[in-house]
């Protein structure tokens, strides 16, 4: 196994793959005590409260056999090219890699999906998620187009799938995540 040097501390470690996929679990724990064969958990649960939690959006976890899914719906979020970060220099908002992003406005959410692999924790690049959002109040059904893409702040540590897509304040949302053959589904509600 290759050693890196910590250039802060000389100390070396295994490097930054293996930290990913140790960090990946512990994250999981730490939002909720994940079971993980097959269910969701709701990081929000301890707040019945929700006012704020439910207008700044949701976060859910669930597993598949072959993958760890966290399903974010977030306030929109700028969405660049690598064009448009090279000659604007953002410093919020989201670089897009593969794909193109929607423009934020009224009622615009930032829908995401952060897909791994179950068995190593590593995040996946190679897959192509079709990320489906159904107002369970209306029946009106969105795809959201699979960007590949990372905060332009935190790097490549966050990268995900999503887009921005409008959803009507007052929502009760399922969020579905197909990759493969395989699915998983989160169930939200947005005020």
């Amino acid at each position: 196994m290759k050693k890196y040097v910590d250039d802060a501390n000389g100390k070396t470690s295994c490097g930054p793959r293996l930290r990913v996929a140790t960090w990946v679990p512990a994250l999981c724990l730490s939002l909720g005590g994940c079971r993980l064969l097959g269910t969701e958990v709701d990081a929000l649960a301890a707040s019945k409260t929700q006012d704020v939690a439910s207008v700044a959006g949701w976060t859910r976890i669930a597993t598949t056999q072959s993958y760890l899914v966290v399903a974010n719906v977030l306030p929109g979020e700028e969405m660049y090219t690598k064009a448009e970060v090279a000659s604007e220099h953002p410093i919020e908002g989201e670089l897009c890699i593969i794909g193109l992003g929607a423009p934020v406005g009224p009622l615009i959410r930032h829908v995401e999906a952060h897909v791994y692999d179950r068995l190593t924790g590593l995040p996946l690049t190679g897959v192509t998620p079709q990320i489906t959002l159904v107002d369970r109040g209306t029946g009106r059904h969105t795809n959201v187009p699979p960007t590949l893409m990372q905060d332009l702040d935190i790097g490549a540590l966050d990268i995900h799938f999503g887009n921005n897509v409008a959803i009507p304040n007052n929502s009760d949302l399922r969020l579905t995540v197909t990759i493969g053959n395989e699915e998983a589904t989160f169930d939200g509600h947005l005020d």
